[in-house]
Order: structure tokens, then C-alpha cells, then sequence
């Protein structure tokens, strides 16, 4: 039987495409997902599956896949228990990415696919926006494009904290690029509905800068990010969102028994997840069986009650793991991402690192708020970017 041989330029194209596409076209990313998994099996990479024994976070994550599988054995609702498994199902690109031969520039590729991807979101936001282009933004949200807010705030910051070092070293796109790509995702974080990107910016981009910049570089950046935050908080946008924050927070305290609001519900569904957890801190509840539970807590008057709103997570990728599938869930989780993590703090001084471990930043902070680990693009980008190997790389010959 005659063999394939696919290019490493294909195979790595392949492989950035839904990086690409996350941002513009759900159907994109599924089509490019498939792509990647045709070529793949072609290319016969699958046969270095014992690479993975090197990889500090290949064994939590099949451990975690399993126990997520075998949570579908109690849960009540198998629909949205599919959904989860599906979820976290996509940890296995992760798998995939690691059998890869690696080399720098295919590192560059994929780093100048995501870029690209949000570059081109952007410029498409904005000509919605301003009517010239006859598309609606995405929930009719302005300047957001063909993505959703949260992922797009988040996964933005992910971007600038990447420009950061990448315009201090001009690895993967000159200065003035990076300088302008910033200077673009920065002007859309501050005109979008973007609290959840607006307060990553905020937290990590000081430490960003502490870990990266020395001399008189890391003043020069720190008096930039000042005027950037004075710009966040001029923003008419940003001071809407802030003072809706604060009357939904007071809306909460009035009324604990209802609520309706958006931090509300939030705050809501946590008190939910924490609830099955204390009541469930084994096995959970079953997987993807959040709102089923949620409902039968409201309707004992246990957590808060959210009218017309079907609660699916926790809005925290944390307590979400604990609600399902108990304090092992939680634990696999963590012991993952975490060994993940450190890996890419070792090696933060290589590009490959840097990238990764910025990246894993985001991820752990915005599921304090957010329940990224079940989301499409964010579980897909979790899983396409922790396979970059951290090691130097080199060119093949």
C-alpha cells in the first residue's frame, strides 16, 4: 500500500488553522479540526505516542477524560453530560500536537495564525460596526465581530501579553507590526463589553511587564500600561460596564431569593456549585448535570433562584469540575493545568515558553470567572497551545 507523505508545512498549517478560525467561524474551526485530524492520520505521527511520557500534563488529562466518561454513568442528563465529555474530549489535540516534530519556525506559524485570525476579527468588528460591511456583530454587540465577548476579551489579552515580548524581541513579526496589532486588539479591549478581558488585562499585564522587562525598559512599559488603564477607565463603554457591575452587585444583596442580572446569576450559580460539591464532594453530581441539580437546589430554597435562566456551569471552571464530578474532577483539573503550568514557567525565557505560559495565565484567572475548561474555543486553543514543546528548537536540516 502506497504511503502518504504530508508536508511538515501543511501539517503545521493544518494544525494553526483553528487557532485562525476561533475567533471568525465556529463552523471554520469544526471543518479545520477534521482537516487537522485527516492529515494527521496520514502523516503517521501517531506512531511517537511514547513522547507523551515526557509530558507532565498527558497523564492528568487522560485520567481526567476518563473520570469525565464515567461520570456520564450517574449523571440525569446524558444530552448535556455529552456535552461536557465532548468539551473535554478536545484535550486530545493536545495529544496529538505532542507527537509532532516540532521546530521553531513551525512555532512562529502557529503564533502568526492566532494573530492573524484576531487581526482580521478585528478589522471586520469594526466595519460592521461603522454599517460599511452589511454583517451583525455577534449578539449584536458592538465591535466584537463574528465572536463571542468573553472569549474575545480574554483571548485578546492573550494576544497583547504575547506582543509584549514579542515586540521587545521581534521574534515572530517586526516592532512596528507588533506595535500596531497592539495598538488594535488594545482599542477593541476597551470599546467591547469586555469585563472579563478588561480586569485580566488590568491583573496581569503589571506582572507581564515585572517578568519581562529590565532597566529602564520595564519603567518605559509600566508608565505605558498607566496611560493604558487612565484609557480603560475614560472609556464610556468600560465606566458603563463598571457601573452596571455595581448595580447588579447591589440588586444581589437587596434581593438574595431572585435575581436576574448578570453578576447575579454569576454569583448564583457559584453558590450553586459550591452547594453540590459540599453536598456531592465525591463523585459529583454526573457530568454535564449542573442545571438539573441547580434546579432541584432553587427549588428547595437552598441557593438563589434565577427565572427564565437555565444554568449550565458555575461560571467557574473550578467549582463547575467540583459540581460534576467531585473533588477528584476538581483535582485532575488542577493537577493538570498545573503541571502545564509550571512546565512553561521553567522555560518562560524561550519564546515557546513565554507564549504558553502567558496563555495558561489568562486560562487559570478567567475561570475564576468564567468556565473556560467546557467552552469550544476555549478548550480547543487549551489544547492546541500546551502541546508547543518547551525545549529550544531548532530547524530540521
Amino acid at each position: 500500500m502506497k504511503k502518504f507523505n504530508i508536508p511538515d508545512l501543511l501539517l503545521f498549517t493544518l494544525y494553526a488553522l483553528p487557532m485562525f478560525f476561533s475567533p471568525l467561524s465556529t463552523a471554520g474551526t469544526g471543518i479545520s479540526l477534521g482537516l487537522l485530524l485527516l492529515g494527521y492520520a496520514m502523516s503517521g505521527h501517531w506512531r511517537n505516542w511514547r513522547v507523551l511520557h515526557t509530558k507532565p500534563w498527558a497523564l492528568p488529562f487522560l485520567l481526567l477524560l476518563a473520570w469525565t466518561l464515567m461520570g456520564l454513568i450517574w449523571t440525569s442528563d446524558m444530552a448535556s453530560g455529552l456535552k461536557v465529555a465532548e468539551a473535554t474530549g478536545y484535550g486530545l489535540f493536545a495529544l496529538i500536537g505532542a507527537t509532532l516534530p516540532w521546530q521553531e519556525r513551525w512555532v512562529k506559524l502557529f503564533i502568526r495564525f492566532f494573530l492573524a485570525g484576531l487581526a482580521l476579527n478585528a478589522v471586520l468588528a469594526f466595519l460592521m460596526t461603522w454599517k460599511i460591511l452589511p454583517w451583525q456583530n455577534t449578539d449584536n454587540l458592538p465591535y466584537t465581530g463574528f465572536c463571542d465577548h468573553i472569549f474575545l476579551s480574554l483571548v485578546l489579552v492573550q494576544a497583547l501579553l504575547w506582543l509584549l515580548w514579542d515586540f521587545h524581541n521581534s521574534w515572530t513579526i517586526p516592532k512596528w507590526s507588533s506595535a500596531l496589532l497592539g495598538l488594535l486588539f488594545f482599542v477593541q479591549l476597551i470599546i467591547t463589553p469586555a469585563r472579563s478581558g478588561q480586569l485580566a488585562f488590568i491583573l496581569l499585564m503589571p506582572i507581564a511587564i515585572w517578568l519581562l522587562y529590565r532597566g529602564r525598559w520595564k519603567y518605559w512599559a509600566l508608565v505605558f500600561l498607566c496611560l493604558g488603564v487612565i484609557g480603560l477607565g475614560m472609556s464610556p463603554v468600560v465606566q458603563s460596564r463598571v457601573e452596571l457591575g455595581i448595580a447588579n452587585v447591589k440588586q444581589f444583596i437587596a434581593n438574595q431569593n431572585s435575581t436576574t442580572t448578570s453578576l447575579g446569576i454569576r454569583i448564583a450559580t457559584m453558590e450553586a456549585g459550591w452547594e453540590m460539591f459540599v453536598e456531592h464532594p465525591l463523585v459529583g453530581v454526573g457530568t454535564g448535570d449542573f442545571s438539573g441539580a441547580m434546579k432541584s437546589l432553587q427549588n428547595a430554597g437552598q441557593v438563589t433562584n434565577t427565572p427564565g435562566i437555565t444554568n449550565t456551569s458555575a461560571a467557574n471552571s473550578y467549582l463547575s469540575e467540583a459540581a460534576v464530578l467531585g473533588f477528584p474532577g476538581l483535582f485532575l483539573l488542577l493537577w493538570m493545568m498545573l503541571a502545564a503550568t509550571i512546565e512553561s514557567w521553567k522555560n518562560r525565557k524561550q519564546p515557546q515558553g513565554w507564549f504558553v505560559f502567558m496563555y495558561l495565565a489568562v486560562f487559570w484567572l478567567g475561570g475564576i470567572y468564567n468556565t473556560l475548561n467546557w467552552g469550544y474555543d476555549n478548550a480547543i486553543g487549551w489544547a492546541l497551545v500546551i502541546a508547543i514543546p518547551m525545549t529550544v528548537m531548532g530547524y530540521r536540516k
